[in-house]
């Protein structure tokens, strides 16, 4: 009997990859709301609500038209762009929350960050799915859900707290920064996998 619990190194990158990148997001968004609310003229607990909000309608929309986009495209190096975009933004929006002044800047921020996740997700599910394993797709999807979104996030915030209290927000905020730069470094990686991948190509197994 074929072992499918082998995982190609497509899908090794890419969950390392947004493990990182969600460790990153785990180090501030735990207590961003105590950010933006000591440190942001006008910060009130109804500008946290609204932010997020921007963030989230910013986010979708713009995911929904990214990802419409990339499947008319023929080639993958479309998705790994958008990809490689997402995370480089993502290096400098996390020192953004040290620049704002006010609500208004904010919200700004709020639909950068929410155009450069879209760019990520969008594109990362699709490479995702290109090169998942034939016959291992609920075990490396559920990889995705475990290691690179669950435990990701609770690692992140189980020292969130802690980092701020003895270091302060700037510390968490460059920390954050240089996690999505090791993420962007990783992601080069990929590169290989996926300049020649064509879409109506699908569970190809990419072992070595």
């Amino acid at each position: 009997m074929k072992n499918n619990a082998v995982i190609n190194n497509a899908i090794k990158t890419l969950l390392a990859f947004i493990f990182i990148f969600n460790v990153s997001a785990g180090l501030y968004l735990p207590i961003i709301a105590i950010y933006i609310t000591e440190n942001i003229v006008g910060g009130t607990l109804i500008v946290v609500g609204i932010s997020t909000a921007v963030y989230s309608i910013s986010k979708s929309v713009i995911q929904v038209l990214i990802a419409r986009g990339l499947d008319k495209k023929s080639k993958e190096t479309s998705d790994f762009m958008f990809l490689m975009t997402g995370i480089i933004l993502a290096v400098f929006y996390s020192l953004g929350y040290l620049l704002i002044q006010n609500h208004v800047q904010l919200y700004l921020l709020q639909i950068i960050i929410g155009i450069a996740d879209a760019c990520i997700m969008a594109a990362y599910y699709a490479i995702f799915s290109h090169h998942i394993d034939k016959n291992s797709q609920g075990f490396e999807w559920s990889l995705f859900s475990t290691v690179g979104l669950t435990l990701s996030t609770a690692l992140g915030g189980i020292f969130s707290g802690y980092i701020a209290l003895k270091y302060g927000f700037s510390f968490l905020f460059i920390l954050s920064a240089v996690l999505n730069l090791v993420a962007a470094i990783l992601l080069l990686s990929l590169f290989p996998y996926v300049k020649n991948f064509r879409k109506d190509i699908h569970y190809k197994n990419t072992k070595l």
